[in-house]
């Protein structure tokens, strides 16, 4: 028996666009990209004008800048120092702290497989072959009472 299904329409909307949203985005970042270069030389070439028609205040921006660029410098310097403290401090943690964790996680561990090996031989095994003996009795048990049974069924 054959059942008929009605069929759906295909909906053109779901299927997969090409790639031209990116290319779109692409094409406005270049243009973005482009445009600060041209304002990064047109202020360079200003400055290289202004310095070349204005000596007084070049020499002034160069003292400035010179200023600036060594209160930088001992920024940084304050900084590399700062972060080899640290990386000090963070070292003697890891051998203060996390190795003493690490000597006890071990001894742990240790003890966890000690006592696993002790409960494996003295009461695992043991109760396993006693185990596997009570049933080989029993099993032995019903074959004899079967026995005994069939030969009971045979004299009647």
């Amino acid at each position: 028996m054959q059942e008929n299904y009605p069929t759906v329409p295909v909906d053109r909307r779901l299927e997969v666009e090409p790639a031209e949203p990116q290319a779109r985005s692409n094409t406005g970042r270049n243009i973005a990209i482009v445009a600060g270069v041209i304002i990064v030389l047109a202020i360079i070439i200003a400055s290289i004008y202004g310095m070349a028609t204005n000596p007084g205040i070049t020499e002034v921006i160069r003292d400035i800048s010179i200023i600036v660029l060594a209160l930088v410098s001992i920024l940084i310097g304050v900084f590399v120092i700062i972060l080899t403290i640290q990386v000090w401090l963070l070292t003697r943690l890891v051998q203060d702290e996390i190795k003493p964790i690490l000597e006890s996680t071990q001894r742990t561990v240790s003890t966890v497989r000690g006592t696993t090996v002790f409960m494996t031989e003295k009461i695992a095994r043991p109760a396993i072959e006693a185990a596997s003996i009570a049933a080989g009795i029993g099993a032995s048990v019903r074959e004899g009472i079967g026995l005994f049974r069939r030969n009971g069924r045979k004299k009647r």
